[in-house]
């Protein structure tokens, strides 16, 4: 299973990244192959915030729009909204007690407990992830 993580979705969709090209090149990819993508709710939301954020987008989207690109990938067969079990809080501490840190990591952690309870391979050009023990990552900017 493919985990998406935020940063590429977004240069996906962000014309003015200078990633743009190249995430959008992968994602294009991943929607038109087989293997099973799993995107976390917090994924959905860190897209919605920064998409729609006028400070950090050049050409910030309105919600309507986010939730057009959202519903259009959970139209593709292999894509679907991912959850964690109840084991998840120990587990989501776990690993930040593991990395000696909280703060930014907060969210990868939370990314990383979705990869590990679904065999799944963070797609991400983060090396933050690279922190966690069990977690594998590609980046497929490079």
């Amino acid at each position: 299973m493919i985990i998406p993580d935020a940063n590429l979705l977004i240069y996906a969709h962000d014309e003015a990244s200078p990633w743009h090209a190249k995430a959008r090149a992968w994602w294009e990819k991943v929607l038109s192959g087989t293997e099973p993508v799993g995107i976390p709710w917090v994924v959905v939301l860190a897209v919605t915030r920064l998409l729609t954020h006028p400070h950090i987008c050049e050409n910030p989207l309105i919600p309507s729009q986010v939730r057009s690109i959202v519903e259009n990938w959970m139209s593709y067969p292999q894509v679907r909204l991912i959850h964690l079990s109840e084991n998840a809080l120990s587990r989501f501490f776990d690993l930040l007690e593991e990395a000696g840190s909280g703060g930014n990591l907060t969210t990868d952690a939370l990314i990383a407990i979705h990869s590990l309870e679904h065999s799944a391979t963070i797609y991400s050009n983060d090396r933050d992830f690279d922190r966690f023990s069990g977690i594998k990552r590609i980046n497929p900017l490079t």
